[in-house]
């Protein structure tokens, strides 16, 4: 049996260990980068004011709890132009299973596809050798489990992967979060569980370190005739661990005091950076009827606004669109076929496109 209080008692401790971790002086040190890249097309349009909000395969990302929220099968594909015009493609996939009793279990898989690399050498600087490919692949397994229309906690393990042909780190990482649901107006038979807070800790984990021939070299011994292999050594690094916190409430905008079809979901969010620089994000959704949704937001970081004082090449402005079209299978189940947009602006390159396709099959019986 989990314990909820325990659960909430080490996420506390550890996350008030990881704010304390910021540091100006240390942004730029940790690796596995592409832990802190959210490749989906749906919560990449919030930035981190999605945090508490999301749900499903995409969960496995933004807060790990939001995967008990998944409908009872869920799949999904998310293909992002990462930096456009630099080459760099992101291949995330996900699946979802309730389990019954509020236990869900989800995998997810992130693949970068990097552009070929020219080779090259001391002695030919300018290539001719062919070219090379950088490998980068996070594999992770994640249990959710919900306690009540209220409290649900989730946990994530992930394989991370990367490296070049002749040289390759490898390491593990955990997520934990926490989310929270409740309902302004107990009275409200319409309006139901419209105000979300959510809490995740990401990246916690071993230290990671290169290793391979890469990191070898042939030299001439000093007062020798002969050469022998170097092996340099290599630092080890940190994973780029991110605490999080987000809230948001859910605003019905029919006239109508019987209908609901009409949403607008403001949401906030912050996250703190153990290796760059603290995020905080504000963001809208508008939802009609669950079929059509757009969003629109903001994320911030210190000198964002100035060129010269700009850590990142994101410049803020976050947007997506999504359509959501039920169906029917053959046994009369009702299911869905989502499809997900999300554009963030960037200076330089033309911005960060995702697009992605989910499947939600007997959605009705979810939760």
């Amino acid at each position: 049996m989990i314990n909820l209080n325990k659960i909430a008692l080490s996420l506390a401790l550890a996350s008030s260990a990881v704010a304390f971790a910021g540091n100006p002086d240390r942004q730029g040190q940790a690796g596995a980068q592409q832990l802190v890249v959210n490749g989906w097309g749906r919560s990449s349009g919030l930035g981190w004011s999605g945090m508490s909000t999301v749900r499903g395969v995409e969960a496995s990302y933004m807060n790990i709890a939001g995967l008990s929220k998944a409908n009872m099968t869920e799949a999904a594909f998310t293909r992002t132009n990462w930096l456009s015009g630099s080459g760099l493609n992101i291949n995330s996939f996900g699946f979802a299973q309730q389990l019954g009793n509020g236990n869900t279990l989800g995998v997810s898989v992130q693949q970068w596809g990097v552009a070929p690399i020219t080779i090259t050498t001391e002695d030919q600087p300018y290539g001719g050798l062919g070219t090379y490919r950088v490998s980068m692949t996070n594999i992770g397994v994640g249990y959710a489990r919900k306690f009540n229309d209220q409290i649900s906690v989730g946990m994530m393990f992930r394989g991370v992967n990367e490296g070049i042909p002749d040289a390759r780190a490898l390491g593990v990482s955990l997520d934990a979060g926490v989310m929270y649901t409740n309902t302004s107006d107990p009275t409200s038979t319409v309006k139901t569980n419209d105000i979300h807070f959510g809490i995740v800790l990401k990246n916690i984990g071993p230290d990671m370190r290169h290793t391979g021939d890469g990191l070898s070299t042939k030299a001439v011994v000093q007062n020798g005739d002969y050469t022998k292999t170097v092996q340099h050594r290599v630092d080890r690094f940190q994973l780029p661990t991110v605490l999080a916190m987000s809230a948001a409430y859910d605003l019905r905008l029919d006239g109508d005091p019987d209908a609901y079809y009409h949403r607008l979901t403001v949401g906030a969010g912050f996250a703190n950076h153990a290796f760059q620089a603290n995020e905080t994000s504000l963001g809208l959704e508008y939802a009609y009827n669950n079929f059509i949704s757009t969003r629109l937001g903001f994320t911030y970081q210190e000198g964002i606004f100035n060129y010269d004082t700009r850590i990142t090449a994101y410049t803020g402005l976050t947007a997506g669109l999504s359509l959501d079209i039920p169906f029917s299978t053959g046994s009369g189940e009702k299911s869905n076929l989502g499809i997900d947009y999300s554009y963030r602006a960037t200076n330089p390159f033309g911005g960060t496109h995702s697009f992605g396709v989910r499947i939600d099959l007997n959605y009705e019986t979810a939760n």
